[in-house]
């Protein structure tokens, strides 16, 4: 299966967490659901009442994704304004005009991500625009303010592997495809539950729980089916 690779990156990133409410908090890695998303932007699909889901979802994509900085967070207030009506009257006119949120980003963010498109026609014109650094939509880290860079980094070959054996996985791993785990010095271990497939409606309809390391190292781990490449590096596709 040919596999486009990018680096994607950013100086701040937030990927809300769907139950964080007043006080918004970050995923620690790009949940599948906003990945789908950014491929939109890249090739030009239409957000409009979300146009993109019915070419790009866990049935039409796959997208494995790898940490290359360490997981940073930090909190920052972000002044919110009222816009009710369509107009904005300043706060010495009108009382809550004005709302501070407290919001957690994620700083340096920056992720390798091995991405197939099951559409031919679709999947030419991602690695067409990658490679040429181009997108119709502007690329963002999760919020709009989060604009972020994407950069090629390879178009090769994966093959299936379905063998027992632990071997070293440079992605995050879903929970269900797990079946050893190595705990090895030396390496954080992170856990999140990612929402994994959404409709066209924008309402998850799966989640999973990812492992990774929290610093990039990869994971030495027996899973029930992966992919290698000629180099001999594994990854997981977390759809």
């Amino acid at each position: 299966m040919n596999v486009l690779t990018f680096d994607i990156s950013a100086d701040f990133g937030h990927f809300r967490k769907i139950y964080s409410t007043s006080s918004p908090l970050t995923y620690s890695m790009i949940p599948p659901t906003s990945f789908y998303g950014i491929i939109g932007a890249i090739i030009g699909l239409e957000k409009e009442e979300n146009k993109y889901l019915q070419y790009i979802n866990h049935e039409t994509t796959k997208v494995a994704i790898q940490l290359i900085n360490s997981v940073k967070k930090i909190r920052l207030g972000l002044n919110h304004i009222n816009t009710k009506g369509n107009v904005w009257i300043p706060k010495q006119r009108r009382e809550g005009a004005r709302t501070q949120i407290r919001t957690e980003f994620l700083r340096f963010p920056r992720f390798r991500c091995y991405v197939h498109l099951h559409n031919g026609e679709l999947f030419q014109q991602l690695v067409h625009y990658v490679k040429e650094h181009k997108n119709v939509y502007t690329v963002s880290m999760g919020l709009s303010e989060c604009i972020a860079n994407i950069e090629f980094v390879s178009l090769e070959t994966f093959k299936n592997r379905t063998d027992k054996e632990a071997v070293e996985i440079v992605t995050a791993i879903p929970e269900s495809l797990l079946q050893t785990l190595k705990i090895e010095a030396g390496k954080e271990y992170l856990k999140e539950r990612l929402p994994i497939e959404m409709n066209s409606e924008r309402i998850v309809s799966r989640y999973d729980e990812v492992l990774f390391e929290a610093n990039g190292q990869p994971l030495t781990a027996s899973v029930s089916s992966y992919w290698t490449n000629e180099q001999g590096k594994n990854i997981v596709f977390l759809n």
